[in-house]
């Protein structure tokens, strides 16, 4: 019996009828294509079923991460990356194997934004227009990446002595708020690399300087921990301050948070010179539970970690 979806012409019939000769010879007739196939130990012609289309959705990329320094939970304060002072932000970061990553990636909190009267009036007269925002539209930065074998993380750092390059390059990333504020906000901002880099078990110095063009931000500022035990106020922690709290204890003492000490000369133009450094000191955070607004310069400030993960994308 023929089958239903089948048109009964002679041509047809005879495709049907009677035995094949072996199993999987094909032969079209009247555009239709037949395989030979076995059926109750017989062989019979049968029509063969079209192939499957193959799938062209690409490959979603395979990351592992390979190390990070802190945790959501261990967060509890912001690094700051000045423009205009104090671009660059280097993390100490200790390998107890060796390791392969291509990416970097960080949590941004948020970021200052200015008005041009900022450039223009006293130091004590800035504060008025300056706003600290946790929304705004994304913006495109570059990121030099630069990775150092250490000796170690002493107080002060110079570069060009005990240090030796491993890589650097300039990364194109943007800057977006973060789906959360809170300290369990995701890493969102990434520093794709344009290889894959081979450390040996050891210490390292990641420094990340930013340039951006967005000329209305002044700082960002990014998730990481600090752990020190000042009560003195002011960045030299020499100002009086009444203010107690719990230190936090290291999260990460394998290795520690560096400000750059180069200085660039920019006053809110575009055409601003850029000049990076090679020394660095130990980089200060808040210690939130003693902020109080409007005393940036009164407030508490400790060392510590900036939340950083490295990771090998594919």
């Amino acid at each position: 019996m023929l089958s239903c979806c089948l048109t009964s012409t002679p041509a047809v019939v005879a495709a049907l009828s009677g035995s094949c000769p072996r199993v999987n010879l094909t032969k079209t007739v009247k555009s239709v294509k037949y395989v030979c196939k076995r059926s109750n130990k017989q062989l019979r012609w049968a029509v063969q079923s079209p192939a499957r289309p193959v799938s062209t959705i690409p490959a979603r990329p395979v990351e592992v991460l390979v190390h990070r320094t802190l945790s959501n939970q261990t967060r509890n304060t912001t690094f700051q990356i000045a423009l205009q002072e104090f671009p660059e932000i280097a993390q100490g970061v200790t390998f107890e194997a060796a390791a392969t990553f291509n990416v970097l990636q960080l949590s941004l909190y948020g970021l200052n934004t200015v008005k041009p009267e900022f450039f223009r009036v006293p130091f004590n007269q800035k504060s008025q227009y300056e706003e600290a925002v946790t929304t705004f539209e994304p913006f495109g930065a570059t990121v030099t990446v630069s990775i150092w074998r250490a000796a170690g993380f002493p107080d002060s750092i110079d570069l060009g002595s005990g240090f030796s390059l491993v890589h650097t390059e300039r990364v194109a990333t943007t800057m977006a708020s973060n789906t959360q504020v809170a300290s369990a906000a995701t890493m969102n901002v990434d520093l794709t690399l344009g290889k894959k880099i081979d450390v040996t078990a050891g210490s390292y110095l990641i420094v990340l300087g930013f340039e951006w063009k967005n000329l209305g931000v002044l700082t960002v500022r990014f998730w990481g921990q600090e752990s020190g035990t000042n009560t003195a106020g002011g960045k030299g922690g020499d100002l009086t301050k009444n203010c107690s709290y719990v230190p936090t204890a290291d999260a990460y003492p394998a290795g520690r948070a560096y400000a750059g000490l180069g200085i660039r000369s920019w006053n809110g133009q575009a055409d601003s010179s850029i000049g990076f450094g090679t020394r660095f000191a130990p980089a200060t955070a808040k210690v939130t539970a003693c902020i109080v607004r409007g005393e940036w310069g009164n407030d508490i400030f400790n060392p510590g970690d900036l939340d950083m993960a490295l990771l090998l994308r594919s």
